[in-house]
């Protein structure tokens, strides 16, 4: 919660950005003590879930002075007056009735494919206003940016934290991307800019003046279906789709810019991003934190290590995240009603520093069913956001342990080469401290240098990396530290051998015997050597039959002196949800500690003093 003279502020009505100061004590848009809400909801359910925070919070629906009067008294105010912080919303994509009703010219702002048609939303298809389905409105047209704006306007009213924007990617998330008139003007100017000569003349243009890169492609034989599937066929399908992503970057940025005009102060920025694509990477400079839907693989059930892969591609951007499953997942939890898998995915996302937001109502999705809703109890979560709430001190301020790291690699990653994800999900799970090493390009603002690869004890580097100039020869100069990863994880004689290099470079510095699959998450203090040392202990040992993780007895962890720069303990304490703290046994090894864990259910923090 915030401080008292926070929360005496806001119940006055004073504007909450004053009192910023207060909130973000770790200099980020989110403590990892955070309990986000996606969406407002009722102050009990705020209360009963610890909650410090809305986002996804919406707008008023209508543009008059009591439908704007009535949001703020019944979302931004009850939650403002439990001294939490409320980001508002506004939707790219799926507000496309209230565009209709907006422009009578609507038609104008659809996105069309390379037929002139409009284009749809696929996962919108039951879903029509006035006769009209749910059409894909595009954000480089005039007209739509201008209801954007309007959104924008009732968004900002109320002293509002932040705002968060639903489906920020626009017209560059479409099927095959949007050929119409505006598109394809800006496209044109993108060119003259930054298009090379040799490019243009490869592809027979010699000059751009009254060029249309729809007619151009039509004229090739290029079909509307071709560039639906298999869009990277197409020519100057790179340039064309990095213009549409980074004109929806630049918009997004217009955005943040108008509200806090608008509002006279600063304002967080989320959007729906995972965070573990190249394209979704792209938005990074422009947010404060990512707060968007990451694949968790409920039909699986098991516990994902996709997540982990975005709270550490967050970390080395230096962001947080608030995150939510897919619609998938969630219409799967509904279905089979898995709340134990649930808890699983929160804990996890607690443990690596970042959080799954409380999963009160969730909009879930099938082609069958379309659009509904997963419906939770607050029994059935909210134990476990209190726990995190009543220990905020074992989670503030902690960052992760980081040894060990892999290479992301944005050219790799924009052919669809995946090792990298492949690689973390195998050190989680193997106990190995690390982050990554981003290698960037003209979509991802980062450089892989001599320097930066120096803190490193080992890198693993998954082929192919597509790197070239300073960023491969950086990579070169570290050969010594290198670990190649296979380009299949089916290659078991690759895998196999980046073990055994990884293992001679970096020997194991955590284990834990007496049990399987659990995980350990090692935090720390930056700069604060004397503050406790952190591990979380994760119970992945997860049953569908049952619902639940299976409690692990006797369980031994062993932590190297390394791990924690050569510190020594001797105190530990497990912190555990619906438990009491309890004191454990603490034996100093040749290496470091061993510390006896009686019983572990789904998770446990460890400190160590």
């Amino acid at each position: 919660m915030l401080t008292d003279l926070a929360v005496r502020l806001a119940a006055a009505g004073v504007a909450m950005w004053l009192v910023g100061a207060a909130v973000g004590a770790e200099g980020t848009a989110l403590r990892r003590s955070e309990v986000v809400f996606m969406g407002p909801k009722d102050p009990e359910i705020y209360r009963a879930y610890g909650a410090t925070m809305v986002s996804w919070g919406g707008h008023a629906w209508k543009n008059d002075p009591a439908a704007i009067a009535d949001f703020v008294k019944k979302r931004v105010e009850p939650a403002h007056a439990l001294g939490m912080r409320y980001c508002t919303g506004l939707a790219f994509r799926t507000a496309f009735a209230r565009m209709i009703d907006f422009d009578e010219n609507f038609m104008q702002s659809v996105t069309r494919d390379l037929d002139g048609n409009p284009i749809t939303v696929p996962w919108l298809w039951d879903h029509k206003h006035k006769g009209h389905p749910a059409y894909w409105f595009c954000t480089n047209a005039p007209g739509y940016r201008k209801f954007l704006r309007d959104q924008t306007r009732r968004a900002v009213v109320g002293d509002p934290e932040g705002l968060h924007i639903d489906d920020y990617a626009g017209t560059s998330g479409c099927p095959g991307g949007c050929f119409c008139p505006y598109c394809m003007k800006a496209f044109t100017e993108y060119l003259k800019q930054h298009a090379k000569p040799e490019e243009l003349k490869r592809e027979g243009i010699d000059s751009l003046e009254g060029f249309d890169y729809a007619t151009f492609l039509r004229a090739k034989g290029i079909t509307a279906e071709q560039v639906r599937k298999k869009r990277w066929t197409v020519p100057l399908n790179g340039l064309y789709e990095t213009f549409q992503i980074k004109a929806s970057r630049d918009f997004v940025a217009e955005i943040k810019q108008y509200a806090e005009q608008l509002r006279g102060g600063p304002l967080l920025l989320s959007v729906n991003s995972s965070g573990t694509s190249a394209p979704s990477l792209v938005i990074a400079p422009v947010i404060d934190y990512f707060c968007g839907e990451v694949g968790h693989h409920a039909s699986e059930e098991k516990v994902p290590n996709e997540p982990i892969f975005a709270y550490k591609m967050a970390d080395a951007l230096g962001k947080r995240v608030a995150c939510t499953a897919s619609g998938w997942d969630w219409a799967f939890v509904a279905e089979k009603h898995r709340p134990g898998l649930v808890r699983t995915w929160i804990a996890q996302s607690y443990a690596f520093g970042h959080s799954l937001m409380a999963p009160h109502r969730q909009w879930a999705y099938t082609k069958e069913k379309g659009t509904h809703w997963y419906q939770s109890q607050p029994g059935d979560y909210a134990y476990l956001y209190q726990f995190v709430r009543h220990n905020a001190e074992l989670f503030d301020g902690y960052d992760a342990v980081e040894s060990v790291a892999v290479l992301y690699s944005s050219p790799a990653f924009r052919r669809w080469k995946r090792g990298a994800m492949q690689a973390c999900g195998w050190l989680a799970e193997h106990n190995v401290p690390f982050g990554m090493a981003l290698a960037g390009d003209d979509w991802l603002d980062a450089r892989l240098t001599p320097e930066s690869l120096k803190r490193w004890k080992a890198v693993v580097v998954p082929e192919p990396t597509y790197l070239q100039g300073p960023q491969q020869e950086a990579l070169a100069a570290a050969q010594d530290r290198l670990v190649a990863w296979p380009e299949k994880a089916s290659d078991e004689a690759g895998v196999a051998a980046a073990l055994q290099r990884l293992e001679e470079l970096y020997p194991p510095q955590i284990r834990v015997t007496g049990a399987q699959n659990v995980l350990v998450v090692a935090r720390a203090k930056t700069g604060e050597a004397r503050a406790p040392a952190i591990c979380h202990l994760l119970n992945r040992n997860y049953e569908a039959v049952g619902d639940d993780v299976v409690p692990q007895q006797g369980l031994q962890v062993e932590l190297a002196a390394d791990v924690f720069g050569g510190r020594k303990f001797s105190r530990a304490t497990l912190y555990a949800p619906q438990a009491e703290p309890q004191t454990l046994k603490v034996r100093p090894t040749d290496r470091g500690v061993k510390v006896a864990v009686p019983r572990l259910g789904l998770w446990g923090v460890l400190r160590l003093d």
